[in-house]
């Protein structure tokens, strides 16, 4: 092979790990999200309805802020780079929300939907392109933030992330 195929396969290489690292950050984080639910629901202070585990935003986000704390301990973060991040988390938390309502409105319209004497499968569908447009608008809100974190993060760090990512990646059950 020679250099220049040698240099392009590089490129690609670390591209392809780029782009993994950025798809595998939100699988975890949503597979996180539900196993601690499904750990906070047992142990009676998860995202449910009250009885059922019920806790509060307040709590998920308090939860997200300590995971985000070890997070930064792991990559040996810098006062400024905690302080950034710490913002773009916050920013992201706030844009969230508007999403997270949404999505309780979707949800309990879906189970009205289904609970009806008769199901208008027209009206489940027009429910489904809603919650697909709504998983969009959390993507786009949490890969800004991610770009914007990987702007702070130093190569190594991020380095350093993705291989966390991937030694733990799927050991939690999933």
């Amino acid at each position: 092979m020679s250099s220049t195929e040698q240099t392009q396969a590089t490129t690609h290489s670390r591209k392809r790990h780029y782009w993994l690292l950025l798809l595998a950050v939100p699988v975890m984080l949503g597979a996180g999200f539900c196993a601690v639910r499904a750990h906070a629901a047992d142990a009676g202070f998860g995202f449910g309805p009250p009885g059922f585990g019920g806790g509060t935003p307040e709590q998920h986000k308090a939860f997200m802020q300590r995971r985000l704390d070890k997070m930064l301990d792991m990559l040996k973060a810098t006062d400024s780079q905690r302080t950034a991040i710490k913002a773009i988390a916050e920013r992201m938390f706030a844009e969230m929300q508007p999403v997270h309502q949404q999505h309780q409105q979707l949800h309990d319209a879906m189970i009205a939907a289904f609970t009806a004497d008769s199901v208008d499968r027209a009206a489940v569908e027009k429910l489904r392109l809603q919650v697909t447009a709504l998983v969009d608008q959390g993507s786009q809100v949490f890969s800004k933030a991610m770009l914007d974190a990987a702007q702070v993060l130093t190569p190594e760090q991020r380095r350093t992330l993705a291989k966390f990512i991937q030694e733990h990646h799927g050991k939690h059950g999933h």
